[in-house]
């Protein structure tokens, strides 16, 4: 009868090994796993902010240039000219003989004199006063002019603008 003993108890043991090493191996498995899964995000994460990285550059280095911040504040200046300074004059004091049509059809063609740059900041008691600096370091005030063309149906917002810039970027 010992030698049953002895036999179940190795065999006991034998089970109980087997179960503690698969145990083990669950939970290493569990901890690969579970390291397989942050690394992952952690890549995807990076992949992401280096991507944002590399667009946010790109805008910056688009929208920060001399070229475009120079084109885009002379064309906003001329916007605000022709619409809010000039259209409302030429509405206001052109002559009751003729309509406001009649008066703006006549410069479909040849537009209206030139504009320059310096007359643009300089129209309506200096509005742009502030912007003459940053312009003038990169156009020369007399050269760079624009000239407006009146579109039908001749209302405020309809026209277009030829742009002549003298400027170095």
């Amino acid at each position: 009868m010992v030698k049953k003993k002895t036999k179940l108890k190795s065999a006991g043991a034998k089970i109980h090994n087997q179960k503690a090493r698969l145990s083990r191996r669950s939970r290493a498995n569990e901890r690969q796993k579970r390291v397989f899964r942050i690394s992952r995000r952690t890549i995807l994460i990076i992949i992401v902010l280096a991507m944002l990285t590399v667009v946010l550059a790109l805008l910056i280095s688009t929208f920060s240039n001399p070229k475009s911040l120079v084109t885009g504040k002379i064309e906003s200046i001329t916007a605000d000219y022709y619409e809010n300074y000039f259209y409302p004059r030429v509405e206001n004091n052109g002559t009751t003989e003729k309509s406001l049509a009649e008066i703006l059809s006549r410069y479909t063609e040849t537009g209206f004199s030139r504009v320059t740059l310096r007359q643009l900041l300089l129209f309506d008691s200096e509005r742009y006063a502030d912007s003459t600096a940053f312009l003038t370091k990169y156009c020369d005030p007399e050269s760079t002019y624009v000239k407006i063309y009146p579109d039908e149906p001749f209302g405020k917002s309809n026209y277009h603008v030829d742009y002549h810039y003298t400027c170095t970027f």
